[in-house]
């Protein structure tokens, strides 16, 4: 896949993101939070299910343990899912998106400099700068929360 192609699967999973969040919220604020993330994990277990049963046969494991810390996926995933219900209602949907997106960012320039998880990509100047732009951007966003 080229380039254009992961882009735009990237750019799908921040719509994926701003609507599941959304969604959430308003579910949450109605059946509550409890049974909003038991049919989240619900949906994603059955998913992660028919997902494996369809490739089980296809998975190529490397040699070596596997440190623990890379089976924390689902632990961070229920931890964006209850923050993100809780903090859409009462923020906003575009400053929680503004503050989310900074946060990201700057974690995962830190993460290339480092070469985490593999990829080693220096941070820059012109990174920084757009970084900078970014959090910026987002205080912008946040600005009228932040009058109140």
């Amino acid at each position: 896949m080229n380039v254009f192609g992961l882009a735009g699967l990237a750019m799908l999973i921040g719509v994926v993101s701003v609507i599941q969040s959304a969604t959430n919220g308003v579910l949450a604020g109605r059946i509550g939070l409890g049974p909003t993330m038991l049919i989240n994990a619900s949906v994603v277990f059955a998913g992660a299910s028919l997902l494996w049963l369809l490739t089980r046969g296809n998975t190529s494991v490397p040699g070596g343990p596997t440190p623990w810390f890379l089976f924390l996926g689902g632990v961070y995933g229920i931890t964006f899912l209850i923050c993100a219900a809780f903090v859409f209602p009462r923020l906003g949907a575009g400053p929680t998106t503004a503050i989310m997106v900074a946060a990201q960012l700057t974690l995962a320039l830190v993460f290339d400099h480092y070469g985490i998880p593999m990829v080693r990509v220096p941070v820059t100047p012109w990174r920084l700068l757009g970084a900078g732009f970014l959090v910026l951007g987002a205080l912008l966003v946040l600005w009228p929360k932040l009058r109140a």
